[in-house]
Order: structure tokens, then C-alpha cells, then sequence
């Protein structure tokens, strides 16, 4: 059978571009646990090595839940393969921020990817996880 370069590489940029659509579809389900009561929303934001992890407002993509009391369920959609990290935060007075006490001590709920203990600033290495690899994330909420 005889191919010409031209339908070759017409076919080489055929399966290159359906892989990437695909590979952007990656979902991550994120059940969180420990929601000490129904006020407010859990709001969960997820991170690359370069967003500026952990501030809230650096995240690649925020997505959110109206709280009650025990697990909340959230979800990311549309992920193209890589290293994320992600923070979650129980947004009780609906301000749409993590309140902190002196600008650095949490005085919300929020846990981290991998559910990392961090004292003082977690890194991103720390809370890293794959994707395609990983497609859910079961965080433990510290108030």
C-alpha cells in the first residue's frame, strides 16, 4: 500500500489532536469530610506548579458546594493531564476568602490535597497529585 507524505502527516495531526481532546477531559471528584455544620459553602480551588499555590486567587479553575453538616461533594471537569494541587476551604460567612487570623492562621475550615498536615505554609509538592492518574481526592476538614 502506498501513502503519500501528505496523507501521512494529515493522519499523524489526526490522532494527535483527537488524543488531546481527550486527554483535556479528565475529571476529579473531591468528597470532603468533616463539614462541622450547614453555613455557609465549601469552596475548593485547584493548582499547577506555576499558579501561585495556595493563594485562592491564583488557582487554575474554583469550584464550590453549598455546605451541610458532614461530607460535601465537589467536582473539577475538563482537566488536561498533569500535577495539580488543591486547597478547600469551608467559606462559613460566605465572603467568598479563607479568613485568617494575623493574615496567615486559618480561622475556617480547609484541608489539602493528599490531606497534608502542613504547619506554616504547605508547599505544592507536598499536596501534588497526577492526573490522569489520580481522578478523586478524599480531604479530612481542620478547623
Amino acid at each position: 500500500m502506498y501513502i503519500t507524505y501528505q496523507r501521512f502527516f494529515a493522519f499523524v495531526n489526526f490522532l494527535m489532536l483527537n488524543t488531546c481532546v481527550l486527554a483535556a477531559g479528565n475529571s476529579l471528584e473531591i468528597t470532603v469530610n468533616g463539614i462541622r455544620d450547614d453555613q455557609g459553602t465549601v469552596r475548593a480551588g485547584i493548582f499547577r506548579p506555576s499558579d501561585g499555590f495556595p493563594k485562592e486567587a491564583k488557582a487554575l479553575a474554583h469550584t464550590s458546594a453549598t455546605a451541610q453538616s458532614g461530607i460535601v461533594l465537589l467536582k473539577f471537569t475538563d482537566l488536561p493531564a498533569g500535577q495539580y494541587a488543591l486547597i478547600v476551604f469551608h467559606d462559613e460567612n460566605n465572603d467568598g476568602q479563607m479568613n485568617k487570623r494575623f493574615g496567615m492562621i486559618p480561622i475556617e475550615g480547609y484541608g489539602l490535597s493528599n490531606n497534608i498536615k502542613a504547619f506554616g505554609k504547605p508547599s505544592f509538592d507536598e499536596c501534588a497529585f497526577a492526573i490522569p492518574e489520580t481522578y478523586s481526592q478524599t480531604i479530612d476538614m481542620r478547623y
